[in-house]
């Protein structure tokens, strides 16, 4: 158990009988007259949903311990995503809808980090950025264009919008959570 004012980023709590991994907490202390209160924004590790939560500075919460192993990414069918353990082969299997954001970065083959919740994956641990391949993207505006953005199709099928100046060939680094540009690596 742990106070709600305890709660970081990244922490896996029990809430109503499901798992939720904290995305991101905001502390507010209270004043003389007001009391304080924590704001976090959680993700259902079942479903995938994202949800607002508020609670009092000290209510208590269960916190969760995860256990952080190697898998490797199989398949993703309509209903699920199997994942198999490399030295011991065993398949797990994961709901769709809560790997749904991960699955435009996973590769068949691909190895993984997975949290598992009594010996079942619950959540990836992917980095928050990826460097990917611009697979195609426009030819770009001629002229004073510094700030105007242009959508690019990656290697992995995404289409993100990038600055003018990013050609195919040219590696990008994505963020995973917003699936958004971040800056180009370098120039093939």
């Amino acid at each position: 158990m742990l106070v709600a004012r305890d709660v970081r980023e990244g922490q896996v709590l029990r809430l109503d009988g499901d798992l939720y991994r904290v995305i991101s907490v905001t502390v507010h202390t209270g004043t003389a007259q007001l009391t304080g209160a924590v704001r976090a924004t959680v993700r259902n590790l079942r479903t995938g949903t994202v949800t607002e939560l508020r609670w009092p500075l000290d209510t208590r919460l269960e916190d969760v311990p995860l256990e952080r192993v190697e898998l490797q990414f199989l398949y993703a069918d309509p209903e699920e995503v199997v994942l198999m353990h490399p030295e011991t082969f065993e398949q797990f299997t994961v709901p769709r809808a809560a790997l749904e954001r991960y699955l435009p970065f996973l590769k068949e083959g691909s190895s993984v980090y997975a949290w598992l919740y009594e010996g079942r994956p619950v959540d990836l641990d992917l980095p928050k950025q990826v460097p990917l391949v611009v697979a195609s993207c426009g030819a770009g505006i001629r002229g004073r264009a510094e700030h105007t953005m242009k959508e690019a199709v990656l290697e992995n099928g995404m289409t993100v919008m990038v600055p003018q100046f990013i050609q195919p060939g040219d590696t990008i680094l994505v963020d995973v959570e917003t699936g958004s540009y971040i800056e180009r690596l370098w120039r093939k």
